[in-house]
């Protein structure tokens, strides 16, 4: 039996020094930070035009039964993803620089696909402000070898399940809380002021204000309201399951205890990965350029990410292991490997904690 602390000593390409925020801002283009209204706005709309023309072709792909109706759930739960990434521009005020618009496009962006944006916004920032922090890292639950060891059979395996993915992000996460707290309930352990319970029911309310305009599209048929508009959103949250998850998976990435965290050691855990066939472009650069993102995530607008993307690859070059990117065609069977292969960190206790491989004993041998 190989322990955790021979585990530890696998090679990885960790940067031995890291740049400071101020060089690499000082690399990046004054004019990515600049945020244009127009252009989001413009984005905003492009989105609602696309999933408005998923549900004009929708009978086409029924024509095809189940195979046609399933492809349809996974293209229009594609752009309800990129209709997200607008919100999420909104969240972190890369959107505008008025803060009344952002908080407006944000609830009309997330609202109609069930998501309570001032309650996301609230974990959302502190998964980038501690990114990799192993407790402090909200919306990416890190689980730790004795985590691990304490789970039942279905808590340990679920997520390896590739239909896990539909219900992750939604009910799992944002209704039912696991493992950050109702992002419904304005009295769940997520909320500590009057004024965040408030705005989780502003949000909250506006979702079942958009699940009901949708009921009464529907003709208040329940089976039409779940197929057409409920199965779509799952499907809108497995995209973003996918997306944040390899966005923050890797068999060498690190995450950190307190003693060895600091801002940047966190955020060059990012992975950035393309995606190919324009679902890079699609999906707003959230999957190609989220380094930049994570970077500057209250500064650049996503239209600017890739520009900023080549800048901060120009100084992180120079610090070996700093950047890591991937071309991931098959993304999908990636994520479900990596489900598979990247079950829990060791290392607690150490400051620095890595994934412990499986099949890697043998390999030690």
């Amino acid at each position: 039996m190989v322990s955790s602390t021979t585990l530890l000593k696998q090679d990885t390409k960790k940067p031995q020094k890291l740049p400071s925020i101020e060089e690499i801002k000082a690399a990046i283009p004054a004019h990515c930070f600049e945020k244009s209204l127009p252009k989001s706005l413009f984005f905003l709309v492009l989105d609602y035009v696309i999933l408005y023309g998923c549900y004009l072709v929708l009978p086409y792909f029924e024509a095809y039964g189940w195979a046609g109706y399933i492809t349809w759930c996974w293209v229009i739960g594609m752009f309800a993803a990129s209709l997200f990434c607008i919100g999420h521009d909104c969240g972190h005020t890369t959107f505008s620089n008025y803060e009344w618009v952002n908080d407006l496009c944000g609830h009309i962006a997330h609202a109609p696909i069930m998501a309570p944006y001032w309650p996301w916004q609230k974990t959302h920032r502190q998964h980038h402000q501690y990114t990799s922090h192993i407790t402090k890292d909200k919306g990416h639950p890190w689980v730790t070898e004795e985590d691990y060891e304490g789970k039942n059979f279905l808590e340990k395996h679920f997520a390896k399940f590739p239909i896990s993915g539909l219900l992750r992000w939604n009910p799992i996460y944002t209704f039912l809380g696991l493992p950050d707290g109702s992002h419904f309930w304005p009295f769940s352990d997520l909320f500590t002021t009057t004024t965040e319970r408030i705005k989780c029911a502003v949000s909250a309310s506006a979702v079942f204000f958009c699940m009901g305009v949708a009921f009464y599209f529907c003709d208040y048929s329940i089976t039409k309201w779940f197929w057409y508009y409920y199965m779509p959103c799952l499907w809108q949250g497995l995209w973003l399951v996918v997306i944040t998850y390899m966005q923050h998976s890797h068999p060498e990435i690190e995450v950190y205890e307190d003693s060895q965290w600091n801002y940047m050691k966190g955020q060059v855990q990012t992975v950035d990965r393309t995606y190919g066939f324009g679902v890079d472009t699609l999906l707003h650069h959230i999957t190609d350029g989220h380094v930049a993102h994570h970077m500057f995530f209250t500064r650049i607008p996503h239209y600017n990410l890739m520009e900023a993307t080549e800048a901060i690859k120009g100084v992180l070059d120079q610090y070996p292991g700093a950047y890591r990117h991937e071309t991931n065609y098959h993304v999908w069977f990636k994520y479900l490997w990596y489900n598979v292969r990247l079950e829990y960190l060791i290392g607690k206790g150490s400051g620095v904690l890595r994934y412990k491989l499986i099949g890697q004993e043998k390999k030690l041998h």
